[in-house]
Formats: structure tokens, C-alpha cells, sequence
């Protein structure tokens, strides 16, 4: 039978053959035949590349409590533990973004809770050690625009980005000087990407000088560092925004306004949005993909005592994992492939929530935990992973 099939298709390719080298004959004096039957490549194969982007990383004492455990002799946390089962997926992207709710202290400056804010909020910041953790899970960049990015002053901005920038980490958001808060551009396989970061509210205020944090407030920042951007040869712009209406399902009016207008004015490729601490879903404003809310990354919420923290939903976030690629017309198609990340209570890990209920081998505890948090986000966010 497979020797049949084989001399048959032997036998069509013959006459295939034939049939091209008849037409291609001059068919009179002087005329000449078509180009050369043998295939071409009419463009070149689009270029392309991945980016993940997990939400809100809040040092909370939970949070602290359990990396200060896991620590070795003589370090103070090492996060890198809690953080262990989704770096497989971190360290697969071509560009792994974190988001840095909460200000870096100075090395042995104190972490977690640093006082209340002049509104009354809590001032809360992360441990030197951080920085250095998360590039050992994979990340190689981090957003800091947010509400707490104040919470330290302009010192805070300072060592945040100095502990960044120790761990090899590059940064958007906050800035030292005019120039820093500029877009810049990284090269991601051969492709100009800009990651800007901004925050529509402060618990501490917005500094004296803007450019020290970048603002939402309205559209205009966002549309005008997108064409600086684009001036300055960015071929793809990702834009994360920090809102401030919290524990709600679905955007608000006023955020999804304002996402339409700058996807309107400035068409960026791909826009994630923090803050709202739970999940919420991903669609598609005129072309631009959106991703309404990560939820948590990790925190020390979903448990008694927290008030409105204490909402279980706080346990659940998204890992955006979006592959680019270049269409002949120069546009990037964007696909998304959104990974459920659960926050466990009791240790704190972060797990890939679908792909580890598949394990026969976890423990029961884990595998009810993972459940209640694949029972609540399936019915909010299409297609998790």
C-alpha cells in the first residue's frame, strides 16, 4: 500500500513537471517564457517575541513573614522560594515585567508597614533583598507607578530604583532625574520596545516634581510619553496603568474612558492595568489588547482581619503572556495566553494554578486552595491557561 501511494504521487509530481516545463517554452520568435517555476518567498518571516506580565507585588508582613523563613543564615528574606513554581513560565518570555506596588527600602531599612500617609493610608515598603529575588525567578524589568510609589518620599523613589538597578532590573515609572523619566527603549529580539508605567492616583500625593512619578490623572501624559516613544523608534509600546477603584469585577466607567481615548489618540500594542487587586477580564478596545486588571501577584491578603482584604478574590492573578508578531504591513499582532496564578494562604507560594491541579502528587490542602481559586476567576477572565 505504501509503496502504491508513493509511485502515484511520484507519477503526479512527474506530470506536474512536465505540464510547468511545456508552458515555459517560448511559444514564438523573441517571446520569452515566465520566471523560474522554483517557489520564492515574497516577504520576509515576521519578526516576533513574547512578553509576560504578572500584577501586584504588595511586601506585605504575610508576605515578609513567610520569605524571612525561607531565608538562609544571615539574609534577612529571600522571596525566590515563594515565587519558585511559575519561574519555568517567567524565564520562557522574552521580556518578564513585574509591577512594584510598594517603594524599596534601603538595605536594612525597615520592611512592610512604615507608618500611615497624610490621608491616613499605610506606608509600606519592600526589602532591599527583593530586586535581587525576582531576577532569580526571571524578571528582567519592573513598572513602579502606583499609589503607594510615594509612600517613602523622594528618597524612596531613590532607593527603589538604586536596588533595581543593583539587581539588573530596568524600571519605568518613577524616576531621579528629568532625562530618567523620559521613554526609553529596549531591544527585545531585534525589536525597539517601550514599557511605560503610570499611576492614576497617590495615597501620599504626587511629588513636586512631576516628572518624579508619572501621572494618569487624564489621558494626556499617557498619549504624549507614547509619541515620545514612537519619535524615538519605539516599533511596539506597552503601557501599565495603576487605577485606584479597588475589588471591583469589571473596569469602572471612568478607567474604561480613559483607556478608549488612549487607545484612540496614541494607539499603543498592548495596555495592562493594577491596582483593583482582583481580576478582571481581557478584551480587545478597537484593536488594542487590554487586560483590565492582574489582580494580585502576591500579597498578604485573602485572610481574616484585612476588612476588605480579607475578600478571597485578593488571592487570584493573571500572568499576561502575549506573543508580538510582525505583519507585512508592519503592525504587530497580538495573541494572548493568560496564565491563572494563585496565591496560596498558609506559605504564600504563587502557583500556575490550572497546569498544578494536574499533579496527582500535591496535597489535598493545595489542590481545594487551587480549586477555590480556579471556581473564582473562570467565570471572570475567558481562555485561562
Amino acid at each position: 500500500m505504501r509503496a502504491a501511494r508513493a509511485l502515484a504521487v511520484v507519477g503526479c509530481v512527474c506530470a506536474l513537471l512536465a505540464a510547468s516545463t511545456a508552458a515555459a517554452e517560448p511559444s514564438g520568435p523573441g517571446e520569452s517564457g515566465p520566471p523560474s517555476v522554483l517557489a520564492q518567498r515574497l516577504e520576509p518571516p515576521g519578526r516576533t517575541f513574547t512578553v509576560a506580565a504578572v500584577g501586584d507585588f504588595l511586601s506585605e508582613g504575610l508576605v515578609n513573614n513567610a520569605a524571612h523563613a525561607l531565608a538562609p543564615s544571615g539574609v534577612r528574606y529571600d522571596y525566590e522560594p515563594l515565587l519558585r513554581p511559575i519561574s519555568g513560565i517567567v524565564q520562557s518570555a522574552d521580556l518578564a515585567i513585574c509591577h512594584m506596588e510598594t517603594p524599596i527600602g534601603a538595605p536594612g531599612a525597615v520592611v512592610g508597614m512604615a507608618g500611615k500617609g497624610p490621608y491616613g493610608s499605610n506606608l509600606i515598603a519592600a526589602a532591599a533583598e527583593l530586586p535581587g529575588d525576582l531576577r532569580r525567578v526571571g524578571f528582567d524589568r519592573c513598572t513602579t507607578a502606583s499609589n503607594h510609589a510615594y509612600d517613602l518620599g523622594v528618597d524612596g523613589i531613590r532607593t527603589t530604583l538604586e536596588a533595581l538597578d543593583g539587581a539588573g532590573l530596568s524600571h519605568s515609572g518613577t524616576a531621579r532625574t528629568e532625562l530618567e523619566a523620559l521613554p526609553q527603549l529596549l531591544t527585545v529580539n531585534g525589536v525597539q520596545v517601550a514599557n511605560l508605567s503610570f499611576a492614576r492616583n497617590s495615597n501620599s500625593g504626587f511629588p513636586r516634581d512631576a516628572w518624579r512619578l508619572r501621572q494618569a490623572v487624564t489621558a494626556a501624559n499617557v498619549v504624549n510619553d507614547v509619541a515620545l516613544a514612537r519619535a524615538a523608534g519605539a516599533e511596539v509600546v506597552i503601557v501599565s496603568l495603576h487605577v485606584y477603584v479597588e475589588m471591583q469585577k469589571a473596569p469602572t466607567a471612568d478607567d474604561r474612558a480613559l483607556v478608549q481615548q488612549i487607545v484612540a489618540q496614541a494607539h499603543p500594542d498592548l495596555i495592562i492595568i493594577h491596582g483593583p487587586h482582583v481580576v478582571q477580564p481581557v478584551e480587545r478596545v478597537n484593536g488594542t489588547l487590554v487586560y483590565w486588571s492582574l489582580g494580585n501577584f502576591i500579597s498578604g491578603m485573602g485572610v481574616a482581619g484585612r476588612n476588605k482584604y480579607s475578600d478571597t478574590r485578593t488571592l487570584d492573578g493573571l500572568l499576561a503572556s502575549v506573543r508580538f508578531t510582525e505583519q507585512p504591513d508592519g503592525s504587530w499582532r497580538t495573541e494572548p495566553w493568560t496564565v491563572l496564578l494563585c496565591n496560596v494562604t498558609g506559605s504564600r507560594m504563587v502557583y500556575p494554578g490550572l497546569t498544578t491541579l494536574q499533579d496527582p502528587s500535591i496535597s489535598t490542602t493545595l489542590r481545594a486552595q487551587l480549586t477555590a481559586c480556579v471556581n473564582r476567576s473562570a467565570p471572570v477572565v475567558a481562555d485561562l491557561k
